[in-house]
């Protein structure tokens, strides 16, 4: 493999599909603000761990055998919170109305994301004066990363088709009485009950907004139309461009590099407005006559809110994959402001989260990263005492339900071992069994080859890139003995070489048992140095806990009533797949997915708002 120099994967390259990179003294000079602010809070980036500029470079870190994922007695060994971009719990206070507001409006939407695209293009539509605010600088947010939505039913394309679950015709009971019983009746049913009467009919309208939608050939699936469903590389940036211009054509005012940082509360209770910082600098008083919606996201990168809120997450997970802020801020602002919190424990994550982070590196990563890609292939997986995991498949074959499920799945067989991390194995020849594995869904590895290639920042185009990346960091460990691997993972003595070769015996006899039914062609022996390993778990997509609200997406206090003005979308809010869901299924996080429970979000948000308070 050609040595790449390792280069780590920065938001705003992202964000701006690589533009940004090649204009890095103009990017600079812009976020100056923000980088002065997280200077004076934490310190120099380059005195960071978690710095977005670097990954485990110039870093005094422990021994790759005294880094694994338990501590020494047996307990968990926390995250290094300097890896992740946030570590604050602490409610954020309202302020008081100000004598003299800056701007007016009926309605600010806080977060322009695929959710608060929506909100703020459905309360205009409805004749709300509308101010979208965003702390980056352009729309999508991780909305924008996806390459489909998962829904289970009531989009016309599907009525087309005539599917649905759990049977067709369409009934949003029936899908309420199935969902509750995954859910273990832990969730609001009349918060499911929405999401089953509207997910479909708010696809609908964004496609009368000017979302040109296609029904996968699985109708679990529902992309925009220039996309294939053989690979999801940023296909979703079409819908999220598509809204963010319809809410421009109808006057919503949109104000980039500008954060939230507080609510206003006035005499009596109520939220009338939310204060910014204007181009990263100057605070600015917002007033929302009628309401505000947070629609910012959740708190996948803040470490001391799952610690607090979502402790599977944070002992299972090993990285995130949302790269594009998701550190809590609104939701500690609805805190601040005394709302209740619902879907305690619950999280949504895929499979193959690379522990990136033990290492010295960051804990938010690009998906389409190439080792993130390659730790998702059929490798031998054990856990730290040799005992072999189980790996599911994700090639679609005749249920594309099944497909889906099983990138959860996965992530819940990784992140359960002891210690909470998973370990991967495989040798020199690894490169030669990629296509025989054929994983499908966001499993794929990058290649320059693929459709709409040109969306992928450049350093990510080749999956090669991103494996260099790790083996450079010494994430991805290349060994030359199986003995050397197996103390450099942190592994007693045996624990490795055994597991290598009772699996040599599976390869040879050509049929795998029962327990672990990886199929012939999947069998390929560890025999051929050097010898890669790496330390895996869950990866993060979605924080479930979050503000508690009701079936009108109005925040519910403490004292089980609404907050006066305040309205929240998914991920803001929580609840979605009830309390202590552990992967957040079904199917992946909600009736909709994770990007599609955003935008369903996001539109029940700006109707409600709109209605409740404008009397519309």
């Amino acid at each position: 493999m050609k040595k790449q120099s390792s280069r780590s994967f920065s938001r705003r390259d992202f964000l701006a599909g690589g533009a940004m990179a090649a204009a890095g003294a103009a990017a600079a000079a812009v976020l100056g603000s923000e980088a002065a602010h997280a200077a004076e809070v934490n310190g120099p980036a380059s005195e960071r761990i978690g710095s977005w500029s670097k990954d485990g470079q110039d870093f005094k870190l422990p021994a790759s055998n005294e880094s694994n994922a338990s501590a020494p007695d047996g307990t968990y060994r926390e995250h290094n919170a300097e890896a992740f971009p946030a570590n604050d719990a602490t409610p954020i206070p309202p302020r008081s109305v100000p004598d003299v507001w800056d701007y007016e409006c009926d309605i600010c939407v806080v977060g322009a994301g695929g959710g608060g695209l929506n909100a703020a293009a459905r309360a205009a539509q409805l004749g709300a004066q509308t101010i979208c605010v965003e702390a980056l600088g352009l729309p999508g947010g991780n909305a924008q990363e996806a390459g489909m939505c998962g829904i289970l039913g009531g989009y016309s394309g599907q009525e087309e088709k005539q599917f649905a679950f759990p049977s067709y015709p369409f009934d949003a009971k029936a899908l309420t009485d199935w969902a509750m019983d995954e859910y273990h009746y832990a969730a609001d049913p009349n918060l499911i009950y929405k999401i089953a009467c509207e997910g479909g009919h708010s696809l609908d309208w964004m496609a009368e907004c000017g979302v040109q939608w296609r029904l996968g050939e699985v109708p679990v699936y529902v992309a925009p139309k220039n996309s294939t469903l053989d690979h999801h590389v940023l296909k979703m940036k079409d819908a999220t461009d598509a809204m963010f211009a319809y809410g421009q054509r109808h006057g919503v005012d949109y104000k980039f590099q500008s954060p939230a940082v507080a609510l206003v509360q006035d005499d009596n209770d109520r939220i009338v407005g939310v204060v910014i910082n204007e181009d990263y600098g100057d605070e600015r008083y917002i007033h929302a006559r009628n309401a505000v919606i947070l629609t910012a996201g959740g708190f996948c990168n803040n470490k001391a809110l799952l610690d607090k809120y979502i402790p599977t997450a944070a002992m299972g997970c090993a990285s995130s994959y949302l790269t594009a802020s998701e550190t809590g801020e609104c939701f500690r602002m609805g805190l601040g402001v005394g709302a209740d919190v619902s879907g305690f424990n619950s999280s949504a994550s895929f499979d193959g989260g690379v522990d990136w982070q033990a290492e010295g590196g960051q804990w938010a990563r690009f998906l389409y990263d190439g080792m993130t890609q390659l730790s998702r292939q059929p490798w031998l997986t054990i856990d730290r005492c040799g005992n072999r995991l189980r790996y599911m498949d994700s090639r679609v074959g005749e249920d594309g339900a099944n497909a889906i499920y099983a990138l959860g799945d996965l992530a819940t067989i990784q992140m359960t071992p002891p210690g909470h991390r998973s370990y991967i194995i495989f040798d020199a020849n690894y490169e030669d069994h990629l296509a025989g594995f054929a994983q499908e869904h966001c499993r794929k590895l990058i290649t320059p080859d693929l459709e709409q290639i040109d969306k992928v920042p450049e350093h990510y185009r080749d999956w090669h890139h991103g494996v260099q990346d790790a083996i450079d960091a010494d994430v991805l460990k290349r060994r030359d003995t199986l003995e050397e691997l197996e103390a450099d993972l942190g592994l007693a003595e045996g624990v490795l070489t055994e597991a290598v070769a009772k699996w040599n015996e599976t390869c040879a006899a050509g049929e795998d048992d029962f327990l672990y039914p990886m199929p012939a062609e999947w069998l390929h022996e560890i025999t051929t140095p050097p010898f890669y390993g790496c330390r895996i778990g869950g990866n993060l997509y979605g924080t479930k806990a979050g503000l508690m609200i009701n079936d009108q997406m109005q925040v519910i206090s403490t004292n089980g009533r609404p907050i006066a003005g305040l309205y929240a979308g998914w991920h803001t809010a929580g609840g979605a797949c009830g309390e202590n869901s552990y992967i957040g299924d079904p199917i992946l996080g909600s009736l909709m997915g994770d990007v599609g429970l955003a935008f369903c979000g996001g539109y029940l948000c700006g109707t409600s708002a709109v209605e409740n308070e404008m009397g519309a």
